[in-house]
């Protein structure tokens, strides 16, 4: 032995909470994307010169994001 040793225990609830990731799930993530890329290709197609794989692109994009930040926000004030 070098003298250096490892203690295991537990997490708290507290701790467990902090380190899960919150409400977070790659289904909701996943389902967030799905419906903006939906909603940006309807949008894209009736927008002249957009397109719909440009907006469903945009729309799926924004979808993450509103997905990503809202948690992080909703974890960080609650």
């Amino acid at each position: 032995m070098d003298g250096n040793t490892t203690t295991i225990r537990e997490l708290t609830a507290g701790e467990t909470e902090l380190v899960g990731g919150g409400d977070f799930s790659w289904g909701g993530f996943f389902g967030h994307v799905g419906a903006g890329a939906v909603t940006g290709g309807l949008a894209g197609s009736l927008v002249p010169g957009l397109g719909t794989a440009t907006g469903a692109l945009a729309g799926g994009l924004l979808g993450g994001i509103e997905y990503s930040l809202g948690s992080a926000i909703e974890e960080f004030f609650n």
